[in-house]
């Protein structure tokens, strides 16, 4: 074990014993990274699939609305969270629009990536933020982001746009769309 990984997880020792069977549900994409690159043999599933798991989970009706979905950079590769993300959207009957650039296509996690990220995701998820990410999380000034986020929104045809990652809810909302997280859909539907 590197010694700057040691380091970083003095403090929170339980996070190196896991039983073999172990299964981390994760809503945070930079957790899920971190333990996908540090710790492989855990299984990861997402929230989105856990709910699913539950036949009695009393899902909201949405009356066909259509709802953009915007998937995140940060859990690109994570088809299984993207299929739960539509499905949960499905029995909640929401009429999913979809962007060209999803799935593992895209290219979107909000204004975060047009600013530097915190040293401890390329400490603890290199693959992840620092080979994966050439070219991203380099200083924007507040009015490129700005133009960026508008720029983007502007190839999305419904207000409201679904996402499940504060980063991309932030870059939606100050791009000039209603960005709304899949949590608040879920459990707040009288928010929305």
């Amino acid at each position: 074990m590197p010694e700057w990984y040691r380091e970083e997880w003095k403090s929170v020792k339980h996070f190196e014993d896991f039983p073999a069977d172990s299964t981390m549900v994760s809503i945070c994409h930079n957790c899920s990274a971190i333990f996908e690159e540090r710790h492989p043999e855990i299984r990861r599933q997402s929230i989105w699939e856990l709910i699913l798991e539950d036949d009695s989970f009393p899902y909201p009706n949405y009356h066909g609305e259509s709802i953009t979905v915007q998937d995140c950079w940060r859990s690109k590769e994570n088809r299984a969270e993207q299929d739960a993300v539509r499905e949960l959207m499905r029995r909640m009957n929401i009429n999913i629009v979809e962007l060209a650039e999803n799935h593992e296509h895209t290219k979107f996690c909000g204004y975060s990536l047009y600013q530097p990220q915190p040293p401890r995701n390329a400490k603890l998820a290199p693959k992840r933020f620092v080979e994966g990410a050439k070219g991203l999380f380099e200083e924007h000034t507040e009015e490129e982001k700005k133009r960026l986020m508008e720029e983007h929104c502007s190839k999305i045809s419904t207000d409201k746009v679904v996402a499940y990652c504060h980063y991309c809810i932030r870059g939606l909302n100050l791009g000039g769309k209603q960005g709304i997280h899949l949590a608040r859909l879920l459990f707040e539907p009288e928010n929305v």
